[in-house]
């Protein structure tokens, strides 16, 4: 399981230019299968505790965690192996049609991959609400959308600082920076206002992980 990371528009224009380390997968299998009905995206603010939650899920309940943007730079990757005209094209979907397209082809995957059919399956990195629609859309009541909040901006960023991850902001300042800049770029209230599930990850861990248990953990759990 890979850690989290919040995938801006920026980084979908950057993924057309830059080769980074993604997860493989297999893009497009040939047997399609009908929606896994085990299916949850989660989705928040910076510093909320989303890696927290989906290394939860993975640990504790064998889900399979697939990023998007890892699933983005893996289709740019495939199209560059097949030949100019075919990273043109996903280059030109990318451009028209965003992130959007990014999940409309990760939705194909989810239908197609054997893989993922057969266990609990945890979106991360869906942000818009044009991207929550697309899934609700194509899964209906198989996809629990979940929106963690997570309090304060300090609190969110204490967090953060406790990861200490080299990519994280450098200061209070850089953070709120960041989150300011997502919420708008991203829409996130709208997206809060589409999720089933509202998760408050502003106590102690046993307080959230037992709201996981109640509200997420029989959707993975259900045959």
């Amino acid at each position: 399981m890979h850690f989290f990371r919040f995938y801006t528009w920026g980084l979908y224009r950057d993924i057309l230019s830059q080769q980074r380390p993604f997860v493989k997968v297999r893009v497009m299998e040939p047997n399609v299968k009908t929606n896994p009905s085990r299916l949850v995206a989660l989705v928040g603010p910076l510093g909320a505790g989303i890696a927290d939650l989906a290394h939860y899920l993975a640990d504790r309940h064998a889900a399979v965690v697939v990023e998007v943007g890892d699933f983005a730079r893996q289709l740019v990757e495939e199209a560059a192996k097949a030949g100019p005209v075919a990273y043109d094209s996903s280059a030109e979907q990318l451009a028209q049609h965003g992130p959007e397209h990014v999940i409309s082809r990760l939705v194909e995957e989810i239908r197609h991959n054997e893989a993922w059919q057969a266990a609990p399956l945890v979106i991360i990195g869906v942000q818009t609400p044009a991207e929550t629609a697309v899934l609700q859309e194509q899964f209906g009541d198989d996809l629990l959308v979940a929106y963690v909040k997570a309090g304060s901006q300090s609190a969110r960023f204490n967090r953060v600082q406790q990861r200490g991850r080299p990519t994280e902001p450098a200061d209070f300042q850089e953070f709120v920076e960041q989150d300011e800049a997502l919420k708008a770029e991203s829409a996130l209230p709208q997206t809060q206002a589409k999720a089933d599930v509202i998760l408050w990850n502003s106590d102690s861990p046993e307080v959230f992980y037992e709201q996981v248990e109640t509200h997420l953990v029989p959707h993975l759990s259900r045959g």
